[in-house]
């Protein structure tokens, strides 16, 4: 029986926010592997303990929780097993659903099984663990209970070593996330805690409310200490903080769009986030929507110190694919400042204010953490982070804005020679992205028996060739979670969920106040992501980033809808003309439904308005040229049976769906690039089916290929069109 039939079961995919994967691999020996500990508050309070096994998480209810006291045993009820994404679940389960109420991740880390391979071990009702948590650390065991009046009954107990307390309760001791710091009763509330500490931060001194913090969410709004000679002393009323040996970057939060940068030595500033999916992870999961923080990405030794090696060699095995790096050698963000909350610029508040709200956003023992408080003189505070072979502190001023008299002070230890890491983020991204494709089998397509598996399957195929025309664009997934029969809805935001690796922007559409946060579809696996959400059509914006105030294309929309597609042909074929007059080169494609899109490169560097221009001239021309088969007229009722010439296509916020992208129509059919001699009266778009398609580029190629490659005379084809016109 397939792994995951009785978790499929017990839940509806429809309805509940929990993921669902494949039922992972088929190996016979996991030697390692990640594991989460959850706090479940459903219709009763109690922990889950989920272990990688075989690609799937054996999953165990731990109702008392877990202890480090080596003579209690807890019983442990054996579940169903969990998708390999349940590691990053964190939220409230839906009322209604199995499972509803709140559910955190209480602890997170690396497991290894001490006695042979899980499999076997479970297989023989037993599984000695060695766990590195966050919180959990040490040998465990879980004991299956041979006369079990209940069925899959276990004992999870701790082993007598050097993490074993008796007197130590952890679960009292650290209620709280991993991921958002929040505790289980307050993760329903995670919103109103946002906007609380917002409203706090806005009631300190020289606090400013800012509409727009945009430069707040770039690096150059970071600033450096001071370096000083070891005998200067800083006045009194400082706090120190450890100069710790890792990175130090400028971490950003606008609701789901997160970003770390990193400014190197030659002044280089890098999006490094892909290299650190966990931390990615747990900033989604804070509580402000938005935020700027100061911070240092750490690793450490067995021995708990700061190792920028251990670092540089977790960055080397991301690159190479190991994804069970992120796991086994954990980096936590440790937050020294916060320059922003909300809408509120913090860099004039005092010191110890901002610090106070840090602490407040962070707890102690998480994935993003507050910076540890250094108590004592200079001498003292030096001298402790000497013996932890910490090379420098950093002194900052009571009272003082940001940035303001802080001084970088040695300790005299020796640190070993830093190694480069190199941030190479689209390795990185490749190498930890997981996708599993869901209900393979649903029927999306009716009138074609075609199902999310042949739609997922298409997109893999021509992911090459679509790919070139979504890369670095803001675009708008369609989503059918129940096929082109089912409800559909629009999503130009960032999928809740969306994994750490996917690429995300935030910007301000040319006509609209309100900041958008959208996301890429850069490479195959995120195109694969975002067809098993059930995304049909795709569509694009004609700009790239980061240049999203210009545009480089323009569309022609011809809208048959109550004329009839040869007409279209013919206009079509009169555009091609003119533009070839005026210099201008046009693709022509199938709309996918029963129009025709004529796409025009207009190069970089070329605003809205000279895109939009452009296009209306054309479509003026077009009218004039067939006043009884074109029309411009916007009001439906006003334009009889012609073409309706759409020209309003191109805008900041106005798209196109991509080319080869699939329609959510019966037959299935694809917005299909076409050669211009294939623009003729004998057109049939039906034949452009995801079925078809595939084939069509194996054997004929792209006819669009030069769309975004070149560069046209665009003043002299305005002044061409002009002239055109003016001719009539």
């Amino acid at each position: 029986m397939p792994k995951l039939d009785e978790y499929r079961r017990k839940r509806n995919e429809g309805a509940t926010n929990e993921p669902f994967g494949d039922d992972g691999a088929h190996a016979t020996a996991t030697l390692a592997g990640a594991f989460v500990v959850h706090l479940h508050d459903a219709t009763r309070r109690h922990y889950d303990l989920r272990l990688e096994v075989g690609g799937v998480l054996a999953s165990f209810a731990v109702p008392r929780g877990p202890s480090l006291d080596p003579d209690a045993k807890h019983l442990a009820m054996k579940t169903e097993d969990h998708p390999f994404e349940y590691l990053e679940f964190e939220d409230v389960i839906p009322a209604g659903q199995y499972g509803a109420g709140p559910m955190i991740v209480w602890d997170r880390g690396f497991v290894e099984y001490l006695e042979g391979p899980a499999e076997e071990e479970l297989a023989n009702d037993k599984l000695h663990v060695r766990v590195h948590g966050f919180k959990l650390r040490g040998a465990f065991a879980l004991v299956k209970l041979k006369k079990s009046a209940k069925g899959d009954e276990w004992l999870l107990f701790k082993k007598a070593d050097e993490h074993a307390s008796t007197a130590r309760d952890v679960l009292a001791e650290l209620p709280r996330s991993v991921l958002s710091g929040l505790t289980v009763e307050e993760l329903a509330r995670r919103g109103r805690i946002g906007d609380e500490l917002v409203a706090k931060a806005a009631r300190a001194k020289r606090a400013t409310r800012r509409a727009n913090l945009a430069e707040l969410f770039r690096p150059t709004a970071r600033v450096l200490a001071t370096a000083q000679k070891p005998t200067a002393v800083p006045p009194d009323g400082v706090r120190y903080d450890a100069e710790l040996d890792g990175l130090r970057v400028l971490a950003t939060k606008d609701d789901d769009v997160v970003a770390l940068h990193l400014e190197d030595a030659q002044g280089t500033v890098r999006p490094i986030e892909a290299f650190y999916p966990d931390v990615v992870r747990a900033l989604r999961s804070l509580a402000p929507a938005r935020l700027a923080l100061d911070a240092t990405l750490v690793a450490f030794d067995p021995s708990g110190r700061p190792s920028f090696t251990r670092l540089a060699e977790r960055a080397t095995k991301v690159r190479r694919g190991d994804r069970h790096v992120v796991h086994a050698v954990p980096v936590v963000l440790v937050v020294e400042d916060v320059l922003a909350l909300g809408d509120v610029d913090l860099r004039d508040v005092a010191f110890e204010a901002r610090r106070e709200l840090v602490e407040r956003l962070l707890p102690a023992a998480a994935v993003v953490r507050a910076a540890p408080a250094l108590a004592g003189d200079l001498d003292t505070v030096r001298g402790a982070c000497a013996a932890l072979g910490i090379g420098g502190v950093v002194a900052k001023p009571r009272g003082a804005r940001y940035g303001e008299g802080w001084t970088r002070h040695p300790t005299g230890t020796s640190i070993r020679p830093r190694v480069a890491i190199d941030h190479g983020a689209d390795d990185a991204r490749a190498a930890l992205r997981r996708v599993d494709v869901t209900n393979r089998s649903k029927i999306f397509f009716p009138d074609a028996r075609l199902t999310k598996g042949d739609l997922c399957d298409y997109y893999a195929a021509v992911a090459d060739v679509i790919l070139r025309y979504l890369h670095a664009r803001p675009i708008i997934l369609v989503r059918y979670p129940d096929g082109i029969e089912g409800k559909s809805f629009f999503q130009w935001n960032v999928p809740p969920g969306m994994p750490p690796w996917v690429r995300t922007l935030t910007f301000r559409a040319e006509d609209e106040g309100a900041m958008r946060r959208g996301f890429f579809v850069d490479d195959p696996t995120t195109l694969l992501y975002v067809s098993n959400l059930g995304n049909i059509p795709i569509h694009i914006l004609a700009c790239r980033a980061p240049d999203l105030a210009q545009a480089d294309f323009f569309t022609i929309d011809f809208d048959v809808k109550q004329s009839e597609l040869r007409h279209a042909v013919t206009l079509a074929q009169t555009l091609k003309g003119v533009l070839d007059a005026a210099g201008l080169p046009g693709f022509a494609k199938t709309s996918g439904q029963t129009g025709l899109h004529v796409l025009c490169p207009l190069g970089p560097g070329q605003s809205w308005g000279t895109a939009r221009a452009l296009a209306e001239l054309l479509g003026r021309v077009l009218v004039e040229r067939h006043p009884d088969l074109a029309t411009m007229e916007r009001v439906v009722g006003r334009r009889g049976a012609k073409v309706y010439v759409d020209t309003g296509q191109t805008g900041a916020t106005r798209a196109i769906v991509a080319p080869y992208s699939v329609r959510a129509v019966p037959g299935a059919t694809v917005s299909t690039p076409l050669a211009w001699d294939e623009v003729e009266p004998a057109l049939d778009p039906r034949a452009f089916t995801l079925r078809t398609v595939p084939h069509r580029l194996a054997k004929h190629g792209d006819p669009m290929k030069d769309l975004l490659h070149v560069r046209p005379d665009v003043p002299a084809a305005v002044a061409k069109l002009a002239a055109l016109l003016g001719r009539g």
